[in-house]
């Protein structure tokens, strides 16, 4: 098991490198804030991992499995962040700070989930997810718009996709979460309040607030 102290070294070893270089241990004991004796034991450790590739007087870089854990992990850091500062308001510096400590204890399953609310790719390193994210696939065909159902069809959310945090916010508190099952009861007019049904409740949502609600009805 990886502890969250040989974790931020795995991250900021990234940061220094973008996984196309080494650093010295010097550099990242700078970086870190830390000893260089205590880089040099953690970068030994790391190399008997297989995380790490260490050579004295040259520095680390990161083996192709550090390299995918340390982009998974800042993958979470940045979903954190974003979530933290574009949906609870958060200022980034203590955004920073929180997902720095949150990172190490959000599992992959949880960031997918939040990754499927906020409804974009958060980076470059979503093509490192272990499990591909359907909220970044707007091609797919079985997923479509809730204002674009029929009556009587049902699906899974897959996702809510909108620019204005306070829309997927309204959205959210209304019931309207990835992995929950919507169905829709009645069609008031082409361009009008759709009748939705999710778990016990059913709410009249207008046809452009609807929009923003993506379906999976596949299934």
């Amino acid at each position: 098991m990886i502890t969250g102290n040989r974790e931020d070294y795995l991250i900021n070893i990234l940061r220094l490198t973008e996984g196309t270089k080494m650093a010295k241990t010097t550099e990242l004991a700078t970086f870190m804030d830390v000893s260089p004796a205590s880089v040099s034991e953690m970068v030994k450790a790391l190399a008997a991992e297989g995380l790490v590739s260490y050579e004295k007087y040259k520095g680390v870089s990161l083996t192709e499995e550090g390299l995918d854990y340390a982009r998974q992990l800042r993958k979470k850091h940045h979903v954190l962040e974003r979530f933290l500062t574009d949906y609870l308001n958060v200022d980034h510096a203590t955004a920073h700070e929180e997902a720095c400590r949150m990172e190490h204890a959000l599992s992959d399953d949880s960031a997918i989930r939040m990754c499927y609310m906020m409804g974009t790719k958060i980076d470059s390193d979503c093509q490192s997810c272990k499990k591909p994210c359907k909220a970044a696939s707007d091609g797919e065909t079985d997923i479509i718009q809730l204002n674009k159902m029929s009556q009587d069809q049902m699906g899974l959310i897959t996702h809510i996709k909108s620019d204005d945090s306070k829309i997927v916010n309204r959205l959210v508190s209304m019931g309207f979460v990835p992995g929950r099952i919507v169905a829709i009861e009645a069609i008031l007019s082409d361009m009008g309040p759709r009748v939705v049904r999710t778990g016990e409740t059913s709410i009249a949502l207008d046809y452009d607030m609807s929009s923003y609600i993506f379906v999976d009805v596949s299934i």
